[in-house]
């Protein structure tokens, strides 16, 4: 695991196997986290918390541009290492990567500015304004499918406001989080970012319990997401909760065939079909059914996903 800036091995012989879904050949093992791993983190994160959001915007962005520089670097064995453990194709997981480290130059660049406003006062010897403040330790729980960006998605923004994380990537796929830590956080003060392997059940539901966790950010299916709302109902936490969608896709009698047709690929299979946006339901105008429905078959048909990787194509390019 990684807190307070270093790797820590838990004390206990718990592990959980790491899979290879092309060979299904166990790539690693790490530890298997529960309620001390979590607590060791939290305790690191607060300690850094008071540090962290008092330092000046100008100084995290600095430090937040060194990360997404970093991401940079090593984008080669990031993307590699997405594939092996997670499965897509090493040109989809080297795009990860180029929006992972754009994030951070984005949020990087957002906390400069984002600090409060000024209001209009109601008597002229009034000076009214808002400051936006820090909340303290969030919790990132992060899926399988975008491991990287999706953690990014959380990380970027919740360290560029001036709070610290603690990072629960997907049991399937958190190698690439871990190197992630080594190669562009350890540069970050200790106890700033954090990760902690596990199961959901038991170290991430470990996280979203903890009183010191105000804020939990959460990437998941519909069911977990009510299971985390329950529990942090009582205690009136902040929840950012990214659930499944029912996204769907309208072809109009006026559009053209062909891009239609390709559009509608794209959105629906691209990696696997497992992506929170993907296309899951489309309404077609009933004059352009038959054609439509013929040339969508025809295309998917055509596609030969594994050759165009290997040929450092996209699956949907000519």
């Amino acid at each position: 695991m990684w807190i307070d800036s270093s790797e820590v091995v838990p004390s206990g012989t718990l592990t959980i196997e790491v899979i290879n879904p092309a060979t299904e050949e166990v790539l690693e093992q790490v530890p298997r986290g529960g309620n001390e791993e979590v607590e060791l983190a939290v305790l690191a994160a607060n300690r850094a918390f008071a540090a962290w959001r008092q330092m000046p915007a100008t100084e995290r962005a600095v430090l937040l541009h060194e990360v997404a520089a970093k991401a940079r670097a090593h984008r080669d064995e990031l993307a590699r290492l997405l594939t092996m453990e997670e499965g897509k194709p090493i040109p989809e997981n080297e795009e990860e990567l180029v929006w992972t480290a754009n994030t951070f130059d984005y949020y990087a660049e957002l906390g400069r500015h984002e600090r409060g406003r000024v209001l209009p006062p109601g008597d002229p010897d009034q000076f009214n304004f808002t400051l936006k403040v820090p909340y303290g330790v969030v919790g990132c729980i992060v899926p399988w499918n975008y491991p990287l960006l999706l953690m990014v998605w959380k990380v970027a923004p919740a360290l560029a406001a001036g709070n610290t994380v603690v990072i629960k990537p997907s049991e399937f796929t958190p190698l690439a989080t871990l190197r992630l830590a080594e190669l562009a956080f350890a540069h970050l003060p200790p106890g700033v970012v954090n990760v902690v392997t596990g199961y959901g059940r038991e170290a991430g539901e470990a996280l979203v319990r903890h009183p010191e966790v105000p804020v939990i950010a959460f990437t998941g299916s519909l069911a977990t997401g009510r299971h985390i709302a329950e529990l942090a109902a009582p205690m009136m936490k902040k929840l950012h909760l990214e659930l499944g969608g029912k996204d769907p896709m309208v072809i109009g009698p006026d559009v053209d065939l062909d891009t239609a047709v390709r559009a509608l690929a794209y959105a629906g299979l691209l990696n696997a079909g497992q992506v929170c946006t993907s296309t899951e339901r489309v309404y077609v105008a009933q004059d352009r059914y038959p054609a439509f429905s013929e040339a969508l078959a025809e295309f998917v048909g055509a596609l030969r996903t594994l050759r165009a990787a290997r040929a450092g194509l996209h699956p949907f390019s000519n």
